[in-house]
């Protein structure tokens, strides 16, 4: 992989969160892995059990990865300026395993499990809207 210049004038990131990466410069590997769960309920309630990735199957199964075509694409590149210029970049969030990356990278592997639960009962949904 040929080296490359990274040049950032400004990054501006108001929040960055949750398994993401922001990478300047050239990088092999760049991995980035978030597993979240998502509780809504009527009340606070937290059960012991229920904080185990292990105990749900969206967190268990494997992440199938498509083959690369026999043969490989051929790829060619010609960068006329040896350098990354970049003026200012503004960010509002970076979230759940994601990557923000001025340069150049090799492989990237990236994996995020989000499970919603909703466990809120109807009839206290009609009570909390207000009729006009």
């Amino acid at each position: 992989m040929p080296l490359r210049g990274s040049v950032v004038k400004t990054m501006d990131i108001k929040s960055m969160i949750f398994g993401s990466v922001v990478e300047i410069g050239d990088t092999v590997h760049l991995k980035a892995f978030t597993d979240a769960l998502a509780v809504q309920r009527n009340k606070e309630l937290f059960f012991v059990n229920e904080g185990n990735f292990r105990n749900y199957n969206a967190f268990n199964k494997p992440i199938p990865i498509p083959s690369l075509p026999v043969p490989p694409p051929s790829i060619t590149k010609y960068n006329e300026c040896p350098d990354i210029k970049v003026g200012n970049v503004h960010i509002i969030t970076i979230s759940s395993s994601a990557i923000v990356q001025i340069g150049t990278t090799n492989h990237i592997n990236t994996e995020a499990r989000v499970l919603h639960i909703r466990q809120i009962s109807p009839g206290i949904q009609k009570d909390s809207i207000k009729k006009r």
